[in-house]
């Protein structure tokens, strides 16, 4: 058993699948209904459903993603509408840095392999 598919809530998974497609090198997989379906080209593995309903408040899920320039990435994706916080880390060493998506979910940028 593997992990086939992160399921985020959301109003409008049009539009978050949107910003994940531009934010991440995502392209839609597939689309039913109130559901959209976006991974990395190629991949089977990396998935991310965005389902219409109610959104867990909780916070419990974290999407993880890495980057080899986490200052360049955070700068992008706050002019896509991320509200990203701080760069925490050095680039030779372990560098991460938390924010949240257009609707709140969190997310998370990170040079870890």
């Amino acid at each position: 058993m593997h992990l086939h598919r992160l399921i985020i809530f959301c109003s409008d998974p049009e539009a978050l699948a949107a910003f994940y497609v531009r934010a991440f090198a995502m392209e839609i997989l597939s689309r039913d209904g109130s559901f959209v379906d976006v991974g990395h080209p190629g991949s089977t593995s990396t998935r991310i459903g965005f389902h219409k309903g109610k959104k867990d408040k909780s916070g419990a899920l974290k999407p993880c993603f890495n980057s080899t320039d986490i200052a360049a990435d955070r700068q992008r994706l706050i002019t896509l509408g991320a509200n990203m916080g701080k760069v925490v880390g050095t680039p030779d060493a372990l560098c991460f840095c938390d924010g949240k998506d257009p609707e709140g979910n969190l997310l998370q940028i990170s040079n870890r392999p």
